[in-house]
């Protein structure tokens, strides 16, 4: 599934690299811009897939600062076999900065760094033996741990309320908690969609 979504993203990304007609650039100071979207996930050393819920607040210092607040939520994950451990909670916060690349007209690349820090709880289900065959799931105490994600995305302004955006994002940390063994917090992300903006200062 995750294959499908960089294959749209990259497809997004050039289709609105050719859509530019446009000779000033659309972003400047005092532009809001927000989205909620449905985020894919992979966390390669686990080999799990997960959906996260994503949503983004962002504030345009200039053409090329902005300052973004996100927060996802774990909506579920697939993968997880009986010898392994999964995550029943994944929600997280960040805070942190883009830099925008000017371009002349609605096409808005950027790059992003954001700390933050999430809150996480993990179970195992293991299947006993015959003749029961039932599934026994044990549950472990949640904890906070520092994460750090870093992408690159887009925003296509195509109306003056209204926007395209893809990114994909790249998340580092690890689950903090007393489970058996240690669980990565490392996973790749993908993300597009429908936003909104509004500019709340007057260019001078």
């Amino acid at each position: 599934m995750l294959k499908k979504y960089f294959i749209v993203f990259f497809l997004g990304f050039s289709l609105a690299i050719f859509a530019q007609e446009e000779s000033s650039q659309f972003i400047k100071r005092g532009l809001v811009r927000a989205d909620g979207s449905i985020m894919a996930g992979y966390m390669f050393k686990d080999n799990l897939s997960n959906v996260h819920l994503d949503g983004d607040m962002e504030y345009y210092l200039d053409n090329r600062i902005s300052i973004r607040g996100s927060a996802s939520y774990l909506v579920g994950s697939s993968g997880l076999t009986s010898d392994s451990i999964g995550l029943k909670d994944f929600t997280a916060v960040y805070l942190g900065a883009l830099y925008h690349f000017t371009t002349k007209g609605n096409f808005d690349p950027y790059v992003v760094l954001q700390p933050g820090i999430a809150y996480t709880s993990s179970y195992k289900a293991t299947d006993t033996s015959p003749p029961n065959n039932t599934t026994k799931t044990e549950t472990f105490p949640g904890a906070f741990s520092p994460l750090a994600t870093v992408g690159v995305g887009f925003n296509y302004f195509f109306e003056r309320y209204f926007h395209l955006f893809m990114e994909t994002r790249y998340v580092y940390g690890n689950h903090l908690s007393k489970a058996p063994h240690p669980i990565s917090l490392q996973e790749m992300r993908i993300t597009f969609g429908l936003g909104f903006n509004l500019c709340i200062k007057n260019k001078k």
